[in-house]
């Protein structure tokens, strides 16, 4: 998956080879454009049957600069499972709706504002989920 700060590249040419008309094209060559600004996701399951299961997005900022005006956004599927209302954290601490966070229950998107995360940290949102 390609992000707006991916400078994606190929390279193709088109010509004639023994008289047959030839294209090739290289693989995608990306770069990174900003260096140790990374997002990931865990579960806190592998397999999930019954209870709640718990989701933590990690945002790492260890360039020498704030990233501002952060806003996360997730896709919960709706068809199996939805969002537990004020299980939504930032940094450990429980945030409420609509300021810190939205849900959007027929579509499953949950969006966190965090706002600045300053150089050199991290930002860390944790929420439970349900089947449904």
């Amino acid at each position: 998956m390609f992000s707006i700060n991916d400078l994606i590249n190929t390279a193709s040419s088109l010509g004639t080879y023994n008289g047959i008309s030839t294209e090739m094209t290289t693989e995608v060559v990306v770069t990174q454009l900003i260096d140790d600004l990374s997002i990931t996701k865990e579960a806190s399951r592998d397999s999930w049957i019954t209870g709640n299961m718990t989701y933590t997005i990690t945002l790492v900022n260890d360039t020498e600069e704030p990233y501002e005006d952060v806003v996360v956004t997730d896709t919960i599927n709706p068809a199996l499972a939805t969002l537990v209302d004020g299980t939504v954290k930032i940094d450990g601490v429980v945030v409420s709706s609509p300021g810190d966070y939205t849900f959007d229950v027929p579509s499953g998107l949950l969006t966190v504002n965090l706002g600045t995360v300053a150089a050199t940290t991290t930002a860390v949102i944790e929420f439970d989920v349900e089947r449904v």
